[in-house]
């Protein structure tokens, strides 16, 4: 099995990204090898000119042929809101 997007194709991180801040939209930049248990990896830039690594796992959505941009998603996180309960944070 092969990587499931291509350079220059446009792709959304997943929510529950351990950094909050990157989820969104990025363009894959660069075809990576694949991890040890068989994932395929890729390099992606975001709108502030960040890089990352990402496994296909985290993207949550995308436009594989690149033109169109990922669906939003909605922005509840439920796992967050349990956690946030069960501190007693307030949202």
């Amino acid at each position: 099995m092969g990587h499931r997007y291509a350079v220059g194709d446009q792709v959304r991180l997943a929510f529950g990204f351990y950094d909050h801040d990157a989820v969104g939209l990025y363009e894959v930049t660069r075809l990576l090898p694949f991890q040890t248990d068989g994932e395929p990896q890729y390099r992606v830039r975001g709108s502030d000119d960040r890089e990352r690594v990402i496994g296909e796992s985290q993207i949550s959505d995308a436009a594989p042929n690149g033109n169109r941009p990922a669906e939003p998603r909605s922005p509840r996180i439920p796992i967050t809101e349990a956690f946030n309960r069960l501190i007693g944070k307030k949202e």
